[in-house]
């Protein structure tokens, strides 16, 4: 086990949402550095899903990272709203 390993299971346990983002986007970027372009797209999933879940304004950059991968749909544009 890794020390980002524990920092993330650490993280896991104390229910530390934005901590689990930070952490799983370093550990993206670390398995991309290594070339295993399957574990960074594994973790920066597991950091965009956290970002929602705590509505962490890091969430736009990880799914745009994961779309531009072919790994995510891209957030349509916003539709004006129609007045009644």
């Amino acid at each position: 086990m890794t020390d980002l390993d524990a920092l993330i299971i650490a993280a896991h346990d104390r229910g530390d949402g934005a901590e689990l983002v930070s952490l799983y986007a370093r550990a993206a970027d670390n398995a991309a550095e290594m070339g295993n372009m399957e574990a960074s797209f594994f973790y920066l999933t597991h950091a965009m899903v956290f970002a929602l879940e705590e509505g962490d304004p890091r969430e736009a950059a990880l799914r745009a990272r994961l779309a531009a991968a072919g790994r995510e749909a891209p957030v349509p544009p916003a539709r004006p709203s129609e007045s009644t």
